[in-house]
């Protein structure tokens, strides 16, 4: 909204996006249903296996509005116009809170309740007659094919059947669960400085996109 007004402002009354928006979904809408907790849902192991859904094709950008250097130099001047109203919360504060996520998944990894839980449900999985040690084995396994078929199809089946006997993902989540509090109480000063940080830019965005509208 910030660009297309400065445009529209800038004599470029037709201007619209110029492919500024996206059709595609967000990564987390066609994230699988497996991960080192084992498979969550025997509806999707049915019927994805260890293929994510197909994501929309991105529809074709419209053509720009203008063209030239006044154009050029119009778009480069109101994205960095754009760019420098929203700003963004600090680096600092974004790359603590990965590497708290990151200490938390390594935690949970070596932790005595996940590698038991894994044991078990490693134990089921070979019963099935699909052997892994580790529920990470069986996406890399599948991937390469290009299409789901019906042996990986069984085996996201029985991965979901061995979850749940297990209760994996149960212990997997209550432990990474445990691992974040402790680091988010460890590091509460810096989380709550980001954390005030980021609702301080939403009501900035409200305000800029509230006033654009209104404009």
């Amino acid at each position: 909204m910030l660009v297309v007004s400065c445009m529209r402002r800038a004599g470029f009354a037709a201007f619209d996006g110029d492919g500024l928006q996206s059709a595609q979904l967000p990564d987390n809408a066609t994230a699988l249903p497996a991960g080192p907790w084992g498979y969550l849902g025997p509806e999707a192991a049915a019927s994805l296996g260890f293929h994510p859904p197909k994501r929309p094709l991105p529809r074709p950008a419209t053509a720009p509005a203008g063209s030239g250097e006044v154009y050029d130099t119009a778009r480069v001047d109101c994205d960095r116009q754009a760019t420098e109203q929203l700003g963004s919360p600090p680096a600092a504060g974004g790359d603590l809170v990965d590497r708290l996520f990151d200490e938390s998944m390594t935690a949970t990894a070596g932790d005595a309740r996940v590698m038991a839980a894994t044991r078990q449900w490693s134990g089921c999985m070979t019963a099935a007659g699909f052997a892994a040690t580790a529920p990470q084995e069986l996406p890399r396994r599948y991937q390469a094919a290009p299409e789901t078929t019906p042996a990986e199809l069984a085996a996201a089946r029985a991965d979901a059947d061995c979850t749940a006997r297990s209760n994996l993902a149960g212990v997997w989540f209550a432990v990474l669960a445990g691992y974040q509090r402790r680091l988010i109480d460890r590091n509460a000063e810096a989380l709550t400085a980001q954390r005030e940080a980021v609702r301080a830019q939403d009501a900035k965005l409200t305000r800029l996109l509230a006033g654009e509208a209104a404009g």
